[in-house]
């Protein structure tokens, strides 16, 4: 690790000496060259010596203008104004000052930087997942403080500091405070700027990218790679003398399309290459997988806040506020616009949809385009710059692609190829009088290209070993699980609804814990889940503790207790269980203690004490009012009430005390007088033990069962069923009951009710009609009944049943409810105003309290018969419509069989419809099997209907092509085939003699252009010229054939030719030769193209002694004296089509005409070479050195003749 260590500071410092030496000298040159064009003043020779480290933007005030070395360069360099506005204040030198205007207008533009920021913070969020959000906000938030910081320690030192060679500022450390206005305005400006530039970086490697890691990286780009290149570029401009070395040679970037964003892009570059794509972005053997932001439209915002804030970065570049500002701000819009236009356009085309991604980085790249030049262009120039850019970014975002390189939101295309666009665009597009560099646009362009090589060395080869030996050291990127959970719980430990619904999940999974809920954000859709989650799991857990209770549960637990002390004297082991108590501790305590007779088993509410009973003098003479629970009554407002009833306890009997008291509650006290003393409170309590004596003994008595509240050992509360028996023993009185947990029961008592409710609020919504009969009455009905049967509910409840059905149907009603029949039918009902209407029923038959019932679904059919008669109305039309059709329908089932046809399928066939519902299709289609048409089949889908070919076979076994279409139809529950077929037999006829001619053409055009060349020209290629690097061209012309064209007649004279030429076209055939034309007696051939051939020129020689050969033997056969001469070159040529009409494939070039004027100035019957095609051939073939011949155009030139190939 110390050995990397020590590698990393040696690569870095060779680099920066390297780095320091190439400004120099490019420098030292560049001086030289403009010294010679240009004269200078006096003054700019002094002010270049001046040291400017005594203050930190002080100047000299003996000087009255400032003037850049070596250029005038006034639209990168604003010089301070010198003449104070307060005159006779101060007899000291005047100080050059700003115009408080343009120190508002730097502070303004400072503040649309920094609106950047959370432009960036929101378009990186938007463009990457939400697992990775938080990330990506601190980063942005944190990157600009650490800027700032490094920024202000020792970066604007490094930047604005006294030069050193042009490469580093030494001075202006830890920036002090008491500043001139202007020089803090500047420092605040030029520092929103390195928050930019660092800031880049984060969205280029978001989302598997350490924390700690990125910091590191804010901190070189911020105190480093950014500063140092802003000085060889910057360092000057807020004195009006550029003293970096870039600066100096005429280097012109007026907002920082390199010093911001190349460099910013070339950081990103290094570090992405460190750390590798996200998991997944390049899946191995398969096309990169787009990872899909999550919210788009804060995207949109982001860059529409990084678009404001532009205005400020490019218009405060003037620092001042002059008559440019306007311009360059409109320049900015203008090129923003145009790279917006040029990619919603492209993608448009090629994607058929416009990308939202795309606008956004082509708005951007736009804008960073034209940072470099916005002040020195015209309108039109900053459209086509924006344009460019636009273009340039997604050129290299698809480059970066193809090399699986991962930019998480497209900063590199739009940073780094934006800014390289930008910066060579000032050469192109600046216009020299405002440049005013002294520059021609060749030199112009070369120092641009200087900087961009400069901006390359140092944010990417001295970025890139930094970071590597970093990585070995300390890995920058997260663990796959990390990455895969997200950034903003791994590295920040911030908790997301899902996530907790996750982990609860898990711990029920491993603890199998169901009482464990998951928090619920409410208004969010994670929180719509986990309420549903845990709704889900209440219902589990209650029916999972309901199955425990009946597992668990145990027997009644049985008490004995004294009269009238009530104190308990014996229980049974059920009796521990139930409350909790061991054995001896409940013996020896009262009834009331695991009794409360003061809790509404009801509600398990508390009454308070005062509303416990009456205060009466005598029990049998006041009434006393108590608590009753009767059965709950239900009216037709569905309202669920209690009632209170008042009795004279003399009056109630044990007999009918259950009938008057089926449920107690408790003991309520009317009319009480406040009490104040002790004693009367214990009077009072003496009282309430009484009247709870005299209960106990009413239930002993009525032998009946009854509810009181049993109190457990922990002090919790349950309601009971109770059931006593008086006893007597030795004189002495005591009671034995016998006490249920009626828990579960009180509960499913409130879910029974609960579901009641539920049912009749459920069947008020449906839209069916519902009723419920008892003995033929309708006890209970919906509102969707009553309005079927324009009744009110009232008066509906009570009514025969049979009213409502038409006199016909009764007898038809009663068969079916006797037997019991639970299917739907059909009868026709009777409305209130004795208007009939066809009615559905669907009933069935259910218990209720011990009576049979019987609920009725009702559905009104009117619509349904209806649409069923418009339905046989239209298969009628259809019906008709296939019997007219001149094409044959067909209708099959999905296993083939036919189910129906038409007459025109008939007449076709030559079958009779009864003969051809009895086949299958492959009865009659001869490619049912081996097209897998059964196949096709089960791919319809209704409503898209299928195109194939087919052959359908007649009764007589002869066949004829059909083309067929098929459709999916839906017939009740099953599917049929609907086939429309058509005989195509004379289409099919057209076709092949159609595709016959087109066989003739294609054989024709091949006669007249080699194939590739043909392919490319059918192709719609309407400009067809390629270049060979080397290729063997022949020429052979027949010796004294103009002589003898006089003597031989015309037919015998182009005889002679075709056989010739003909033979010599089969050689070309044979050796793989391109024959290019005939010209009278001459004959051309090359080797080489349009398909290249290594051995053109061995194909070519032997081509050659087998055309003399064959020119012999044709010589003897017609016992004519025919000879040629032929002349062969190799070299590099030109190949094409020309003309419109009778087009050929030529060749052009100087080795066409020297292989022509090799034969030209041949012997015949010989093979006369250049010297190329020598080289090549003597180890093959036997030469004869001609020597030196005179070429026309030429000169002098070395020949050979060819003799024959070498003996192997």
């Amino acid at each position: 690790m110390h050995g990397k260590s020590i590698l990393g500071i040696i690569l870095f410092l060779l680099t920066l000496t390297l780095t320091i030496l190439h400004g120099s000298l490019t420098d030292k040159y560049i001086q030289n060259h403009q010294l010679s064009n240009q004269i200078k003043k006096g003054t700019i020779q002094q002010i270049s010596n001046l040291d400017l480290e005594n203050s930190y933007f002080y100047q000299s005030p003996e000087l009255q203008f400032i003037e850049p070395q070596n250029f005038h360069n006034t639209q990168t360099v604003i010089p301070r104004k010198n003449q104070s506005r307060l005159k006779n204040i101060s007899t000291s030198p005047s100080q050059p000052t700003y115009e408080i205007i343009d120190i508002l207008w730097i502070l303004l533009c400072s503040g649309l930087v920094f609106i950047m920021q959370p432009g960036f913070m929101c378009l990186e969020s938007g463009l990457t997942r939400s697992k990775n959000s938080i990330n990506v906000a601190i980063k942005n938030f944190t990157d600009f403080g650490i800027s700032v910081a490094c920024f202000w320690s020792f970066g604007f030192a490094f930047m604005f500091g006294s030069s050193s060679s042009g490469i580093i500022g030494h001075s202006k450390f830890f920036l002090a405070t008491n500043l001139q206005p202007f020089d803090a305005a500047f420092f605040l400006f030029q520092a929103m700027f390195c928050g930019t530039a660092t800031t880049i970086v984060s969205g280029a490697v978001a989302e598997r990218m350490k924390f700690a890691s990125y910091l590191f990286v804010a901190f070189l780009v911020s105190g480093l790679v950014y500063p140092i290149f802003g000085h060889w570029v910057w360092n000057g401009v807020d004195t009006g003398i550029l003293t970096g070395w870039l600066g100096r040679n005429g280097f012109v970037d007026f907002a920082g399309s390199s010093v911001v964003h190349s460099i910013g892009g070339w950081v990103s570059l290094a570090t992405i290459l460190i750390i590798g794509p996200r998991t997944g972005r390049f899946p191995p053997g398969r096309p990169p997988e787009k990872i899909h932001g999550s919210n788009l439209p804060l995207s949109v915002l982001g860059a529409m806040l990084i678009w404001f804030g532009w205005f400020g970065f490019n218009g405060g570049s003037t620092l001042e506020f002059n008559e440019q500002v306007a311009g360059v701000i409109v320049n900015t819009v203008l090129a923003s616009v145009g790279g917006m236009l040029t990619t919603l356009g492209i993608t448009w085309y090629i994607r058929t949809i416009p990308s939202v991604e795309g606008l956004i980085n082509g708005t951007l790249s736009g804008l960073v385009g034209i940072t470099a030049a916005c002040h020195a262009v015209t309108a039109f120039s900053a459209i086509f710059i924006g344009v460019i850019a636009a273009i340039v970014t997604m050129l290299v975002e698809q480059a970066l692609e193809k090399i699986r390189v991962d930019d998480a939101v497209g900063a590199i295309p739009v940073h780094l190829g934006g800014g390289i666009w930008g910066t060579l665009a000032v050469a192109f597009f600046g216009k020299a009088e405002v440049l005013d560099t002294g520059l021609g646009f060749s030199q112009q362009l070369t120092v641009q290209l200087l900087g961009i090589f400069s901006a390359f060395l140092l944010g990417f080869c001295l970025v890139y070993p930094i970071l590597f030996i970093t990585n070995k050291l300390h890995s920058f990127r997260v663990s796959q699980a990390d990455e895969h959970i997200g950034l903003n719980v791994s590295e920040h430990r911030a908790k997301t609804e899902i996530l907790d619904l996750f982990r609860v999940m898990d711990s029920q999974a491993r603890t199998q814990d169901l009482s464990l809920r998951v928090p619920v954000e409410p208004f969010t859709e994670v929180g719509q889940i986990a309420n549903r989650y845990n709704q889900v799991m209440d219902i589990l857990e209650e029916v999972t503790a309901r199955n425990d209770a009946i597992i668990k549960v145990a027997t009644d637990a049985i008490i004995t207790f004294t009269n009238p002390e009530l104190e308990i004297i014996s229980i049974n082991p059920s009796a521990s269980a139930i409350f909790g108590y061991e054995n001896q501790d409940l013996i020896g305590r009262s009834i009331y203690q695991i009794f409360d007779f003061t809790i509404n088993p009801l509600t398990m509410e508390k009454m308070d004490t005062k509303h416990l009973l009456t205060e009466v003098e005598e029990l049998t003479v006041e009434t006393l009012k108590l608590w009753i629970n009767p059965d709950l009554i239900f009216y037709q407002s569905l309202e669920i009430k209690n009632y209170c009833y008042v009795f004279d306890l003399q009056d109630i009997q044990p007999e009918n005390w259950q009938s008057f008291f089926p449920s107690f509650l408790h003991l309520l006290e009317e009319n009480l007088v406040d009490i104040q003393t002790e004693s009367e409170l214990q009077k009072k309590s003496d009282k309430q033990h009484y009247y709870i004596e005299q209960l106990i003994s009413k239930i002993a008595d009525s032998g009946n069962l009854y509810e009181l509240v049993g109190i457990r050992a922990d002090g919790s509360l349950f309601p009971m069923e109770i059931a006593l028996r008086e006893a007597k023993f030795n004189q002495k009185t005591f009671y034995t009951g016998t006490f249920r947990d009626i828990t579960d029961r009180k509960e499913s008592e409130i879910k029974l009710k609960e579901n009641e409710q539920r049912f009749r609020s459920l069947s008020r919504a449906t839209f069916e009609g519902i009723m419920i009969q008892e003995q033929g009455k309708i006890v209970e009905i919906n509102i969707a009944a009553a309005q079927m049967f324009r009744y009110e509910l009232s008066e509906m409840i009570g009514m025969n049943t049979f009213d409502l059905i038409t006199p016909e149907y009764q007898d038809f009603v009663l068969e079916k409810i006797a037997s019991g029949y639970e299917k739907p039918y059909e009868v026709v009902g009777v409305r209130k105003d004795e208007s009939t209407f066809p009615l559905e029923i669907e009933a069935k038959i259910f218990f209720y309290r011990g009576n049979k019932n019987r609920v009725a679904a009702l559905r009104d059919i009117t619509e349904r018969k209806l649409a069923e008669a418009a339905l046989r109305e239209s298969e009628e039309r259809f019906r008709s419509v296939m019997e007219q059709a001149a094409d044959a329908f067909i209708i099959y089932e999905m296993n083939g069989k036919i189910v129906d046809v038409n007459q025109s399928t008939c007449k076709s066939l030559g079958y009779k419809r009864e003969e051809l519902l009895n086949l299958y299709i492959e009865d009659i289609e001869v490619n049912f099997l081996s097209e897998k048409m059964s196949e096709k089949w089960q791919n319809l889908i209704p409503g898209t209907p299928m195109t194939i070919e087919g052959i359908h076979r007649r009764k007589n076994r002869t066949t004829f092509p059909v083309e067929i279409r098929l459709g999916l139809l839906k017939a009740g529950n099953g599917k049929l085939i609907l086939a429309l077929c058509r005989d195509i037999t004379e289409r099919k006829k057209a076709e092949a003699a159609l595709l016959l001619e087109q066989e003739k053409s294609e054989k024709l055009l091949l006669n007249i252009l080699p194939k590739p060349i043909a392919d490319r020209l059918k192709e719609g290629d309407s400009t067809i010229a390629e270049g060979f690097a080397e290729v063997t061209v022949l020429f052979a012309d027949l010796v004294g054939f103009t002589e003898l064209a006089g003597r031989a007649t015309p037919q015998r004279l182009v005889y002679w030719l075709n056989e010739i030429f003909s033979r010599f076209d089969l050689l070309a055939e044979k050796y793989g030769l391109e024959k290019i034309k005939t010209i009278g007696d001459a004959y051309m051939v090359v080797g080489g193209l349009p398909d290249p051939m290594e051995n053109h020129a061995e194909a070519i020689a032997l081509m050659a002694i087998d055309m003399l050969e064959e020119v012999a033997h044709f010589a003897d056969e017609q016992e004519q004296n025919f000879n040629i001469r032929i002349g062969i070159n190799t070299g590099p040529v030109v190949a094409g089509v020309i003309g419109r009409k009778k087009f050929i494939y030529d060749l052009w070039g100087d080795t066409v005409n020297i292989a022509s004027r090799m034969e030209s100035h041949g012997i015949p019957g010989l093979i006369q070479v250049t010297q190329e095609t020598y080289q090549i051939l003597q180890h093959k073939f036997l030469f004869k050195e001609r020597g030196l011949i005179n070429i026309k155009g030429k000169g002098y030139m070395k020949a050979y003749i060819l003799r024959e190939k070498k003996k192997l």
